[in-house]
């Protein structure tokens, strides 16, 4: 007899390999977000298959299944988009891999409408996710315990907080809070014994993790969202409710346990605001600055930079380390770089999210609200969804679980089949191929920025510098001008000079600043140097490398 799956099994097997394998993958990095942490291309690549066969099931029934959220969800992205016709664009490239984001999310939204799922379908798809948290803490649990100094995953021991696979605490701390709430939620809905155990496990472990973070947006988060979702369990499962909060006191208990556990970060340094009440004020004053157009999409962190310099200069504020890509509130952000079309369109989302909830009773619709909480609150307080592929994934499940349960599913005929399997095809062999070159290109980076002995021949292999143009691109000028410098070019440096001070103009970083201080010093344009100098600090005033120049040196 042949067995034959159907599409809604290998959905679900795709989906179940990505929240127990794919989210987990492990590659030595250095650091940032979006597609420079290694996890990310391997949940890209799983989601470009879910997508895949969302657009294969639509071109099979001819038929496009949607939603009220659908349309809200489309409309919202054409306001996202209006910021691009703005002549204040000449930065929006680097905009271009969020704003993909965005229309991926938009179409693995769809993918799973289109999978027309039982409820019994989504609640495993619900426990897939929980199961994904479950080993993240494990895993995050090993990093806290385990582990020696010098290990094969590259975790420093003494950092004093897990971070799991995502090398930044606060985004584990809310992917934790995230599947503990979730966990907590399915408590009142799954009726099998096995499945309680596993949740309240998992519900256990979770917590165990969120204390070792030390993350107070993923402590606030848990917070709102324990309260909201309480009165549902309560009202529906006494007793499970109450083995809950044995699982949340044992680990909790645990937690404490550990005798550094809450030592990597004092009491003062968590009850203050820290630099964000600085980053927060500066973004406010550039919106009422620019409160209809913006500065521009993907010019962030350039005009953030100058604004706060003079903010500096002029003692608003005092001067900070670090050359930030985002204000750490993504209202803000959006606000910045695109002024009022991309709030309102955030205005759209919220407004149809709450539509949804209004159709539901009040436990229940305060359950549904508890399962975003902790991912939503941290947006507001950084940049998780940019930092980790997942919690965007996860984020867009959840949002379509709370839609599915509304009921108001619409379809319209949609006949392109052609179309539609040509993309199904091709959308995850280029979303693979592109993602598994870009970790080839993460290797090979980290490995020439790690080495003593730098051969700058590693980086002229590279088959995809996309993600990483900018540090190539210094990597090579800094080995040209070193280049020229020993072999005593001066016209060679004068070339890379024409080079740097175009790049500057977009990317104004500190290390192309010494570089182009470098640059002018050896071909006696002293002015220029002197300049460059004080140019770069007043960009970076607490940069060593820049305070260790002196440009009385200049001759």
């Amino acid at each position: 007899m042949r067995f034959k799956l159907s599409i809604q099994t290998i959905y679900k097997i795709v989906f179940f390999l990505l929240m127990a394998v794919g989210m987990h993958y492990v590659q030595i990095n250095r650091g940032g977000s979006g597609l420079a942490l290694p996890q990310n291309n391997i949940v890209w690549i799983f989601i470009s298959l879910l997508i895949s066969l969302g657009l294969y099931q639509v071109s099979r029934i001819k038929t496009l299944y949607y939603s009220h959220f659908s349309i809200a969800f489309l409309i919202a992205i054409v306001f996202f988009c209006v910021p691009l016709i703005y002549a204040n664009n000449t930065l929006a490239i680097q905009s271009a891999s969020r704003l993909l984001g965005l229309g991926a999310g938009f179409l693995v939204f769809l993918s799973f409408q289109q999978m027309r799922f039982k409820k019994s379908d989504i609640l495993h798809l619900l426990i897939f996710i929980v199961l994904a948290g479950a080993l993240q803490a494990m895993y995050s649990l090993i990093q806290s315990y385990l582990l020696s100094e010098h290990n094969f995953i590259g975790y420093d021991i003494h950092y004093g907080r897990p971070y799991g696979v995502f090398q930044q605490p606060n985004v584990l701390a809310s992917f934790m809070a995230t599947t503990l709430i979730l966990s907590a939620y399915l408590l009142s809905k799954v009726h099998c014994q096995k499945q309680h155990v596993f949740l309240l496990i998992s519900a256990f472990l979770c917590m165990w993790v969120l204390v070792l973070t030390q993350s107070r947006s993923g402590y606030l988060g848990l917070l709102i969202a324990l309260a909201f979702v309480a009165p549902l369990l309560y009202s529906a499962h006494k007793k499970r409710f109450f083995f809950l909060l044995l699982a949340l006191s044992l680990g909790l208990s645990c937690a404490l346990l550990k005798d550094d556990a809450l030592q990597s970060r004092s009491l003062e340094t968590m009850q203050s605001g820290g630099p964000r009440i600085t980053l927060y004020t500066q973004s406010m004053q550039m919106i009422l600055e620019k409160p209809l157009l913006g500065y521009g999409y993907g010019s962030f962190p350039k005009s953030y930079l100058f604004a706060f310099a003079k903010s500096v200069s002029q003692d608003e504020f005092s001067a900070q380390q670090g050359y930030l890509t985002h204000p750490h509130n993504e209202f803000l952000f959006w606000a910045v770089e695109g002024g009022i079309a991309p709030l309102f369109a955030i205005l759209i989302l919220c407004v149809a999210f709450l539509r949804l909830l209004r159709t539901q009773k009040r436990k229940q619709a305060l359950a549904f609200c508890a399962l975003v909480i902790p991912i939503i609150v941290h947006t507001q307080t950084e940049l998780p969804l940019y930092q980790s592929a997942i919690h965007w994934f996860t984020l867009l499940f959840l949002v379509f679980y709370i839609d599915n349960a509304t009921q108001n599913s619409k379809n319209c005929h949609f006949n392109a089949p052609l179309i539609l399997k040509l993309s199904a095809l091709l959308l995850p062999l280029i979303c693979a191929l592109f993602m598994l070159t870009n970790l080839m290109c993460i290797d090979k980076i980290t490995h020439y920025e790690r080495s003593k002995d730098k051969n700058i021949k590693a980086l002229t292999s590279i088959i995809n510098p996309f993600v990483f143009q900018s540090r190539i691109e210094y990597h090579f000028s800094n080995y040209r001008l070193a280049l020229a410098i020993q072999a005593k070019r001066p016209l060679e440096i004068i070339k890379l000079i024409k080079v740097v001070e175009k790049k500057i103009k977009t990317t104004p970083r500190a290390y192309y600043y010494l570089l182009l201080y470098t640059a002018y010093s050896k071909t006696d344009q002293n002015k220029k140097a002197t300049e460059i100098l004080a140019q770069a600090r007043y960009l970076f005033p607490l940069n060593e490398h820049i305070l260790q120049l002196d440009s009385a040196s200049i001759k």
